[in-house]
């Protein structure tokens, strides 16, 4: 019996994804042929994207309307890493968000001259644009 689980999530950018992985500390691997994920006694399953989560994988799964989902047995990565479910989406969320604004403004042209996390955990930035 598979414990593969999806969580839902607003991803649809892998650039962004990656880069809040890599700020976040986690190892990825990404194949558009496919990657397998690790699961409960030794099932897999093959993702374009797989997050190491030590013993077990998160895979990240392109669905039907272009966004990802991930999709993890998250009992076996709560007690083998400490992580929920819920703990570990926040978190990525929160990051992926970041990059996304990060993208948007180096898009437009401008360059970030500081950035905080305030008492809220809200990041604000400040930009500019010379020119």
């Amino acid at each position: 019996m598979s414990h593969f689980t999806k969580v839902q999530t607003q991803i649809n950018d892998l650039v962004c994804l990656k880069k809040a992985l890599d700020q976040l500390g986690w190892k990825w691997k990404h194949d558009e042929a496919g990657v397998v994920v690790r699961g409960w006694k030794g099932a897999t399953m093959k993702a374009e994207m797989s997050i190491d989560m030590g013993k077990y994988d998160v895979a990240v799964v392109k669905n039907e309307n272009g966004s990802y989902e991930l999709v993890a047995d998250w009992w076996g990565i709560e007690t083998t890493r400490g992580v929920t479910e819920q703990d570990f989406a926040k978190e990525l969320n929160a990051k992926y968000a970041y990059q996304k604004v990060v993208a948007a403004v180096e898009d437009a042209g401008y360059q970030i001259d500081e950035n905080s996390v305030q008492k809220d955990g809200s990041v604000k930035l400040s930009v500019s644009k010379w020119g």
